[in-house]
C-alpha cells in the first residue's frame, strides 16, 4: 500500500494497480481521527473509527464504475481496441483535519495471491478466427513488437495507460508469433502482498518478450469461444463437440375453453385446452483435447468467468457473438502432461411457442 500524511493523520491507501472484486482498502489514523469521508465516483460514503483507526473497503464502488461496461466491443480490423475494463479512479478522502486524493488504476476482475498479471503467456491461435490479445500499457506510449514465426514484421503503437485487446497481423504465420514489449511499458505485476491486494508496477525493461502465440489450423467444425478472464482480458479457444441435449419445459398453465359444447370434430376436443407455452434449453459437452498444463490453467478461467460468448458467424472482419453459460462443475487435473479439457455449455434459452 501507499502513505501520506496531512495535518497528522496519515493515510494508507491502494497502490498503482488494483482489481476490482478484490479488496480496496483504506486504512486512517493519528490525529484522532474519528470517522472517514470518502468521495468516489460521484458519491460519498462516511466511515467510523474503530480502536482508534478508521477502515473502509470501497469495492463496492469501484466495481459500480464498470456498470454500465459493455463487453462485446471489439473491433477486429483495428490494430488495437482499447478495452472498457479498465478504469484509472479517482478517490477524495477526508479524515479528520486531514485531505487526501489519489488515483488508482482498476480493472474489471480479481487475482490470486502469487499471481502475476501482465506476464508472459503461451496462447494458442486457430487460423482464420477472431483473436486478440490483451496487455496493460503503463499510460506512456507504448509499443508491441509481433514476429512472425521468428522473423519481426510488424508493431502496434499504445496510446497512454489502459488495457488493450490487440489484434494479430497479416497475413498470419504459419507457425508461431513471437510478441515482445517494444518500449518497455508493459509492466509486469505479481500480487505477493497478502494485506494490500493491489500492486506497483515493475518494468521489464524494452524488448521483453510478452508471449509466444501458436497457430492451429481450424479442421473441425467447433464450437469457438470467447471470454473475460479473471484479469479483464480476452481469451479465445476452439473446443470439439459432444454430445448434445435438448431440455423442453412446459408452463405450468392450461387455456382452458369451457363455454365450448363438445366437440369431436376431427377427433378434437377442444375442451381439454392447451399448454400456454413451451420453452427449449440446448446443452452441448465440449473438449479441448490433450491440453498442456498452460492451456489447462487459461480454460480454468472460461468455466469461472460471467462473460462468455460463442461465435455465431464471422466473415473476416465483423464476428457475431451468442452469450452462453458454461455449467458449474468440478474440474480436476491429474498428473499426466497432457489431458482433456471437458465441460458443458448451456445456450440461452429459447421460446418455443407461446399462446
Amino acid at each position: 500500500m501507499r502513505t501520506m500524511v496531512s495535518n497528522g493523520v496519515t493515510l494508507q491507501y491502494p497502490d498503482e494497480i488494483g482489481f476490482a472484486f478484490n479488496p480496496c482498502l483504506l486504512v486512517a489514523t493519528g490525529g484522532n481521527v474519528e470517522r472517514m469521508a470518502v468521495e468516489i465516483g460521484g458519491r460519498t460514503v462516511t466511515y467510523d473509527a474503530l480502536g482508534g483507526k478508521v477502515y473502509a473497503d470501497i469495492r463496492a464502488f469501484v466495481q459500480e464504475m464498470f456498470d454500465y461496461t459493455e463487453f462485446e466491443g471489439i473491433d477486429y480490423t483495428d490494430e488495437s481496441t482499447k478495452s472498457p475494463l479498465g478504469k484509472r479512479v479517482t478517490v477524495e478522502v477526508t479524515a479528520g483535519a486531514g485531505e487526501f486524493s489519489f488515483t488508482t488504476f482498476y480493472i474489471w476482475g480479481a487475482l490470486h495471491y502469487g499471481e502475476t498479471y501482465n506476464g508472459y503467456r503461451e496462447l494458442t491461435y486457430f487460423q482464420g478466427l477472431p483473436f486478440t490479445i490483451g496487455f496493460y500499457n503503463d499510460g506512456q506510449k507504448g509499443a508491441v513488437l509481433f514476429a512472425n514465426d521468428g522473423m519481426a514484421t510488424s508493431f502496434v503503437e499504445l496510446d497512454g495507460e489502459g488495457v488493450y485487446d490487440i489484434t494479430l497481423p497479416k497475413p498470419s504465420a504459419q507457425g508461431f508469433y513471437d510478441v515482445y514489449d517494444f518500449k518497455g511499458t508493459l509492466s509486469t505485476t505479481t500480487f505477493t502482498d497478502v494485506f494490500d491486494l493491489t500492486f506497483s508496477k515493475l518494468a521489464d525493461g524494452t524488448f521483453t518478450k510478452k508471449a509466444r502465440i501458436n497457430v492451429r489450423p481450424v479442421c473441425s467444425d467447433g464450437v469457438y469461444l470467447r471470454w473475460i478472464d479473471r484479469t479483464g482480458m480476452c481469451c479465445y479457444y476452439l473446443f470439439e463437440k459432444g454430445e448434445a441435449s435438448v431440455k423442453t419445459e412446459a408452463s405450468e398453465t392450461f387455456m382452458r375453453n369451457n363455454l365450448l359444447a363438445w366437440n369431436q370434430s376431427y377427433g378434437y376436443q377442444g375442451l381439454a385446452g392447451r399448454r400456454i407455452g413451451y420453452t427449449r434449453e440446448d446443452t452441448m459437452k465440449l473438449c479441448a483435447p490433450l491440453a498442456d498444463a498452460a492451456t489447462w490453467e487459461m480454460l480454468m478461467g472460461l468455466v469461472g468467468s460471467p462473460v462468455v460468448d460463442m461465435l455465431a458467424s464471422w466473415d473476416g472482419e465483423v464476428a457475431e457473438w451468442v452469450p452462453v453459460s458454461i455449467n458449474a462443475d468440478t474440474f480436476t487435473r491429474g498428473a499426466s502432461v497432457l489431458q482433456d479439457f471437458e465441460f458443458e455449455l448451456t445456450l440461452p434459452v429459447v421460446n418455443l411457442a407461446t399462446l
